[in-house]
């Protein structure tokens, strides 16, 4: 479950911001709607902090969201797959999941 930034932090985000995105060289100002991003993923255990709240523009945002949070999530999914020894099963016939295997010979044999 997706933790939210609290009022309160969203409060002092925008105050801190001084009313700009906070995404390096985008500089927008009011008038655009703001996004408030989780610096580190939530998904990746980013408490809903100040420290790791950042207002950005939208577009911004669905930048950074699809270009960089969401390789670093999938990444650490199959680093946690990997670790508890989830695997997909492979579509090859002859593979080691298949119930036949192939023998030096050509020949193919039920494992």
């Amino acid at each position: 479950m997706r933790r939210e930034f609290s009022k309160q932090v969203k409060r002092d985000a925008l105050k801190r911001a001084a009313g700009k995105c906070e995404a390096t060289g985008c500089g927008a100002v009011y008038g655009v709607k703001f996004h408030f991003d989780h610096v580190i993923p939530d998904a990746l255990n980013g408490e809903p902090t100040l420290e790791n709240c950042a207002v950005l523009c939208h577009v911004c945002h669905a930048h950074k969201t699809r270009n960089h949070d969401i390789p670093r999530i999938a990444k650490a999914v199959r680093g946690s797959d990997k670790h508890l020894g989830i695997r997909k099963q492979s579509k090859f016939s002859c593979s080691r999941d298949s119930k036949y295997k192939k023998r030096i010979s050509g020949e193919v044999v039920l494992r």
